[in-house]
């Protein structure tokens, strides 16, 4: 029997029984093994989630994928589908992934899809993923616990631009993100091409001076009034239609740029 390779088609004959499932599956597997078309592979992996599959030979595709993928999409969602069906044999994979892969965005997704201590399966993982926050806390000289916010805005954590301006002092940027720590933690951070603000920003302590113009901006999170130690905030050129209340409760601020938005006069 001819099956046309197409992903959404081997699914539904797998639905219809027209095929049975370790045969879907060969055909799902050989697409992610040879297709050129990242979307083709994309949904293959998608399927195979569904799947909820415990085959041995999906999770060697799988594993593969995690460690050797240049796609950033084709590894999380591989990672995704160990760590919900593989596990019992997939942990080591997941704990190369965590300690490294290169792609902030899949250690951070990890790294919430981990933190769950009502499962018990999860701590050790969990753990490793701290040990991964450590580590990039030493290569950027800042403290760990600011380390989430860098990935949830998905910092390039290798493929930066760094200056030192003193043995206590650093510049660290790339196109979107531009942040000076100082002492270990971030004093100034400047941030582009957005439309929104992660909760997480409330991890930088210490933030004074909060550059966000240019972006496209609506609103800010609730977490914006824990920022206890900013002086200057610039929202200009964003598309902000009412001044967000949070502003108000902004204990240190003594500056505030707001031009250019879409507020009434």
């Amino acid at each position: 029997m001819k099956v046309t390779l197409n992903p959404n088609t081997i699914y539904k004959k797998i639905l219809q029984n027209k095929i049975t499932k370790i045969e879907g599956i060969e055909f799902l597997i050989s697409i992610i093994e040879k297709s050129h078309n990242t979307n083709a592979r994309l949904r293959s992996l998608e399927i195979l989630f569904k799947l909820k599959t415990q085959e041995h030979i999906v999770f060697k595709i799988l594993e593969n994928c995690i460690i050797s993928d240049e796609n950033e999409e084709i590894r999380i969602v591989s990672a995704k589908n160990v760590l919900e069906n593989h596990l019992h044999i997939g942990e080591k994979c997941l704990e190369w992934a965590l300690l490294n892969d290169k792609s902030s965005r899949l250690v951070k997704i990890l790294g919430k899809l981990l933190n769950n201590p009502k499962v018990d399966r999860y701590k050790a993982l969990y753990a490793i993923y701290l040990h991964r926050l450590e580590k990039i806390a030493e290569k950027f000289d800042v403290v760990s616990d600011e380390v989430p916010f860098l990935l949830d805005i998905e910092f390039n954590i290798e493929n930066y631009n760094s200056f030192n301006w003193g043995s206590n002092s650093k510049l660290i940027y790339d196109d979107e993100v531009m942040f000076k720590i100082q002492d270990q933690h971030i004093l100034e951070l400047s941030v582009s091409l957005r439309d929104q603000i992660p909760s997480s920003i409330n991890l930088l302590k210490n933030l004074s001076n909060l550059d966000l113009s240019c972006n496209n901006l609506t609103d800010l999170p609730d977490t914006f009034s824990d920022l206890t130690s900013l002086e200057s905030l610039d929202l200009s050129w964003n598309d902000f239609k009412v001044v967000p209340d949070v502003l108000n409760e902004l204990k240190s601020i003594e500056k505030i740029h707001f031009h250019n938005n879409l507020t009434q006069n």
